[in-house]
């Protein structure tokens, strides 16, 4: 990107990372669609690994967009020699940060169906998809490579074959009745295939050449990044655990809401990581007049998304709540939270604009620091509604109260940074 940003510029950056995101955590919601077939005990227990499998990933969501931050910087820069160790160099700490994630969760893993009070089987299920943890990883740093030198297309291309393959795979075990093993299995063979293409496709662009500066470089915004999601996903656990509490039924319901809400927000995530990326080349380029007419194409692009993603949040919502939750009393559970999360789902879109650009600027301590403030809102809210008569009403009024605080938050940081010295 090469030349002033402008809407048409912005949308095949942002839109397809949108859309391959979106479609990577249908992977996540066929299989909990699936194995919804099995009975509501299974569903339980998967819908509470899920949440376990965020937690891992965290630490590789948190290399994988401190790379791009970096590299989108080099890309500005013209950079190219640089560009490619530093995605090497992410890569090596990568697998490092997995095997200790691995070894950690292998560790810990008979605790958790009586943290979640959910079937034994979940512990099958995250030992078996522990074995693919590192493989999972390499494609998380790689594809977020090939975003970020501007190759969208072909990574969303990837990830729509993977899907397809995942539900045939994932129809075809459950119906020889491997159950929730052979579920695991699919998904597990998906990202070793997927993690050897990449390597083979990176191999021009990537150097694995450990440089301890080049290392550092990349571990100094780690560090935040990491802050600001192993934040949000304890805060996620313990909503999660919340609602454990309060009932099964409620639970179930929620494992559904929690899937709506992933896959919104992996398209909003998208769609703030183009504008990282976007941003990002600007710094590089060091042009303020540039920087300027990307905030506006950003911001006009960000106010017409913020009434469309809602919209289509509920479309989907509806359509998956009546596939999966059977019963009317399941159903109005559902209704009753479905309104708190398209409020929740509004501002985080809207607050797209300051949350890719502060990326983009590589705020990421501030960043920290904010998710740390409002989680911990969000959870004393949750904890005190949960045990009220509005039960899980309550723990969803305190998501969207957290969504409008951070919002709120980096609107204010950007203004600061914006302010003349």
């Amino acid at each position: 990107m090469d030349q002033t940003l402008n809407i048409k510029k912005q949308l095949k950056i942002s839109l397809p990372i949108a859309f391959e995101n979106f479609v990577n955590i249908l992977m996540t919601l066929i299989d909990t669609l699936v194995i919804a077939t099995l009975g509501i005990n299974e569903l339980g227990a998967i819908g509470a690994m899920a949440v376990v499998l965020n937690l891992m990933q965290m630490s590789i969501q948190a290399i994988n967009i401190s790379n791009m931050a970096l590299l989108a910087k080099s890309r500005g820069e013209k950079n190219n020699a640089k560009m490619k160790l530093i995605t090497g160099n992410s890569t090596i700490f990568t697998i490092i940060v997995s095997i200790l994630t691995i070894s950690f969760v292998y560790i810990i893993s008979p605790i958790f169906p009586y943290l979640f009070n959910v079937d034994g089987i979940c512990i099958t299920y995250i030992k078996i998809r522990l074995i693919g943890f590192i493989q999972s990883s390499i494609v998380t740093i790689l594809t977020g490579h090939q975003r970020t030198i501007g190759k969208q297309e072909l990574i969303m291309l990837l990830r729509i074959i993977a899907v397809i393959f995942n539900l045939i795979l994932d129809l075809v075990v459950i119906k020889l009745n491997y159950g929730v093993a052979g579920v695991a299995w699919v998904t597990i063979a998906i990202d070793t295939i997927l993690s050897i293409y990449l390597i083979f496709k990176s191999k021009s662009t990537v150097k694995y050449k450990y440089k301890k500066d080049i290392l550092k470089y990349v571990f100094n915004l780690f560090k935040w990044n990491f802050i600001e999601r192993i934040v949000t996903r304890i805060d996620n656990f313990v909503f999660n655990i919340l609602v454990s509490r309060i009932g099964s039924l409620e639970y179930a319901v929620h494992v559904i809401v929690i899937q709506v809400r992933d896959i919104s927000q992996s398209f909003i995530q998208g769609f703030s990581d183009g504008i990282t990326i976007s941003i990002g080349i600007e710094t590089g380029n060091k042009i303020k007049e540039r920087m300027s007419i990307a905030k506006k194409v950003i911001r006009k692009l960000i106010n017409v998304f913020s009434f469309i993603v809602p919209f289509v949040t509920i479309f989907i919502s509806i359509i998956i709540a009546h596939i999966s939750l059977k019963g009317n009393n399941l159903l109005l559970i559902f209704y009753s939270v479905l309104p708190l999360l398209v409020v929740g789902q509004y501002a985080e879109i809207s607050g797209t604009y300051y949350y890719g650009i502060l990326r983009g600027m590589r705020q990421f301590k501030f960043l920290a620091q904010r998710n740390f403030i409002t989680s911990i809102v969000k959870i004393v809210i949750a904890t005190i509604l949960s045990y009220t008569s509005l039960g899980i009403k309550g723990v969803w009024i305190a998501y969207a109260i957290y969504c409008f605080v951070q919002k709120h938050l980096s609107k204010h940081k950007l203004r600061m940074l914006e302010k003349p010295i």
